[in-house]
């Protein structure tokens, strides 16, 4: 039977944990690795999107990418990147992994081969957080000049425009760039679904988080808190969001019921939308009494209190039943969310908790799983220098995109209104004009 399980690391404690989250007693653990608040990855299994493969940690204190696996506790790989990375992230189909600088720039990997498939410059100041859409097709980053870039995958992993190496470390173009947050972006979350109808949070040290639509890129909702937002979750069912504010755990319903006193029946709808600001758990005062109020919305911003220190990282379970909580003090908390209390306390990290994530346990540390034949992921020493396309065919590892025409054509049909056509050729679309001139021909 499948249970869930919590991994934390800290960025002055050596020693990453995994623990039971419904009895909260250590199962396993990683040794040598010191990482930042964004500095770990699950690594998803290949063809197993829910499955952990490994566990992907950039250091605070060198330009080392250490790679984990479930077979024993210390280092499997160390991957000497070009610079200190900061943020990493893996795709969600276990296929690549992108890193990110302080000054900004990305790095893109593909874990099969090792090969560095792009580098580029996406924003002037440090990169806080990367992520892959839940299908892969974009990559999304955010940044502290308070802006968020996203990327096509497609179009950043196409080097055959030019083989020079120069030119492929040029800016590309993102598909869409959000500069509506006036501070330094803290976290990011994207929701479930395909590009056409997933959905992005973005939280910032201005008080806010916005809600922005992947598919047409315009912003739908801001919500505004008391304080800066340090963290920022959503629950896939997208019906409730949870923001940490310096020691306290917001939840806010995104939906409400409302009541048609015509009809006597209820109905629910959406919170915000057209770009409206939400307020969360910030009193006003009224004008007349000059008396300080509760918000005139009693649904949102609810608190969970019980950390003494910043909070630095937010999981749920997959039920949505259980939230866990790090934090600065060096404690992670497992929440119950329907009543918002603790129900019990992970004490073992002797630092800052920097980082904790729910998963299903993996099948490695399953009961009696010694003696069944588990296939470790398949690394190769991560390149620090771009492979050029005469090498990869000369050595037989040249990367074979899938064609996503059609799904940017789709994309193409929800944004604009039109016929289902674009001006890009397809790869099919030189043979279908010669079969047309032979049916001419013939004729």
């Amino acid at each position: 039977m499948f249970t869930e399980v919590a991994l934390s690391a800290s960025s002055t404690d050596s020693t990453i944990y995994v623990w039971d989250i419904r009895s909260g007693s250590t199962l396993f653990s990683f040794k040598q690795s010191m990482s930042p608040k964004a500095g770990l990855a699950r690594v998803p299994r290949p063809g197993a999107t829910l499955q952990t493969g490994a566990i992907l940690t950039a250091q605070t204190d060198r330009a080392v990418l250490n790679v984990y696996g479930w077979q024993r506790d210390q280092i499997l790989h160390k991957m000497t990147t070009p610079e200190k990375i900061i943020t990493v992230t893996a795709s969600h189909q276990g296929a690549y992994v992108a890193g990110a600088t302080a000054t900004g720039r990305v790095y893109l990997w593909h874990i099969a081969t090792g090969h560095l498939l792009r580098v580029f410059e996406a924003h002037y100041r440090a990169i806080t957080r990367l992520a892959f859409s839940d299908d892969d097709t974009t990559l999304l980053t955010a940044s502290e000049d308070a802006s968020v870039n996203v990327w096509v995958l497609a179009n950043l992993l196409d080097t055959t425009q030019s083989d020079d190496q120069h030119d492929a470390m040029e800016r590309p173009s993102p598909l869409y760039s959000w500069s509506d947050h006036t501070l330094p972006i803290t976290d990011m979350h994207v929701g479930c679904g395909t590009m056409a109808g997933a959905r992005v949070y973005t939280a910032s040290q201005d008080h806010t988080v916005k809600l922005w639509d992947l598919a047409t890129g315009k912003h739908l909702t801001t919500f505004l808190f008391p304080k800066p937002v340090s963290v920022v979750v959503v629950n896939p069912s997208e019906s409730m969001l949870f923001a940490a504010c310096e020691d306290k755990i917001y939840s806010v319903e995104l939906y409400r019921r409302r009541q048609d006193k015509t009809y006597g029946t209820h109905t629910v709808e959406s919170v915000g939308g057209m770009g409206k600001v939400e307020s969360v758990g910030i009193k006003t005062v009224d004008p007349i009494s000059s008396k300080i109020q509760a918000s005139s919305e009693p649904s949102l911003g609810t608190v969970f209190s019980g950390h003494t220190g910043p909070i630095t990282g937010l999981s749920l379970s997959f039920d949505d039943s259980l939230l866990v909580s790090s934090s600065e003090d060096g404690n992670c908390i497992v929440w119950d969310v329907a009543s918002r209390q603790p129900l019990r306390k992970f004490e073992s990290h002797k630092g800052h908790v920097t980082f904790v994530s729910c998963f299903l346990r993996p099948a490695e540390l399953l009961t009696g799983a010694s003696s069944q034949k588990i296939t470790p992921m398949a690394w190769k020493p991560f390149k620090r220098a771009m492979v050029s396309q005469e090498e990869e065919r000369r050595n037989g590892s040249e990367q074979i995109v899938m064609d996503t025409h059609m799904d940017l054509k789709q994309h193409q049909q929800l944004v604009e209104a039109g016929p289902l056509y674009s001006s890009l050729p397809t790869p099919t679309e030189s043979i279908q004009k010669a079969k047309i001139m032979l049916k001419e021909m013939k004729v």
